[in-house]
């Protein structure tokens, strides 16, 4: 209790709070309080303003913090919106893209009654700077046996892609027929003459093949379509191959060869049709 009445300042806040009450008196006593009350209202003026200015803030802050809440749930509802929107617009493509085959070869299934079809989905591909072998979701127990022509739909065209190289029960292995050693009997739509696309190291990595052992006096052009000739008994004829982009000379028969660039990019590829059964030539 002493160290209190020695602290300097409660000290001088106990004789001011004496003068302001003794004065307060003398003033009341002597007709002067409305003098005390303008004293007491000049002071308690920029405290009160003070009071609701930090009112109206707290409000203000309390709103705005409501109205960050309400924003942001409903930028969330937009963002659930927006995702499900996406996912549909992404099977719409999927299903139309899907239809799109099914009604490309169903009319080519009209042109070929012969022919049957699996219908079949690229599962993986192997490593390299261009896919020359790919992993199908089909397998022995969909009828599909090795040697089996493997084909895409690009457009109206109908495009080799392959054959069936390796069987499980599940899936299959398909071969591109740029892999090096492979060989299709074809035909140039220009000139039908006849030729050889086969699979060579050099053009498999960078995606190509080449186009060989055409007639010694064949014209061949840059932009000719190849398309398979059905010899050999693995491909059904009319099928495009693809496109020459470049001509060379063939040292082995002294005559010209083609760089062919294939229809499809076989790292594009998502549905296939397995052709499991045609009217094979052997000739």
């Amino acid at each position: 209790m002493g160290d209190i009445f020695r602290n300097k300042f409660f000290i001088i806040l106990l004789i001011v709070a004496c003068v302001l009450t003794l004065s307060t008196i003398i003033l009341n006593l002597s007709g002067h309080g409305s003098i005390v009350s303008d004293i007491t209202n000049l002071i308690l003026t920029p405290f009160q303003k003070f009071a609701n200015i930090l009112k109206s803030s707290v409000s203000g802050f309390a709103a705005y913090f409501t109205e960050f809440n309400r924003m942001k749930e409903e930028i969330e509802e937009l963002r659930i919106q927006l995702e499900a929107a996406n996912a549909r617009d992404q099977e719409y493509w999927r299903l139309k893209d899907q239809n799109d085959v099914f009604h490309s070869f169903y009319e080519f299934k009209r042109e070929h009654t012969d022919f049957e079809f699996q219908h079949a989905k690229i599962r993986t591909g192997d490593s390299g700077n261009y896919l020359s072998i790919l992993t199908i979701n089909k397998g022995s127990f969909h009828k599909i046996e090795k040697d089996m022509p493997v084909i895409a739909s690009k457009g109206t065209e109908k495009v080799i892609i392959g054959y069936v190289s390796e069987v499980s029960f599940m899936y299959s292995k398909v071969t591109s027929f740029i892999r090096t050693g492979a060989a299709i009997g074809v035909y140039i739509e220009r000139t039908e003459e006849t030729g050889v696309i086969a699979g060579a190291f050099e053009y498999e990595k960078e995606g190509f093949c080449r186009l060989i052992d055409l007639p010694k006096d064949a014209d061949l052009a840059i932009g000719d379509r190849i398309y398979s000739s059905g010899s050999g008994g693995i491909y059904p004829a009319g099928l495009y191959i693809g496109e020459v982009v470049d001509i060379e000379a063939d040292p082995p028969s002294h005559t010209m060869a083609g760089k062919v660039k294939p229809a499809m990019d076989f790292n594009e590829i998502k549905d296939v049709m397995v052709v499991l059964s045609f009217e094979r030539k052997f000739y």
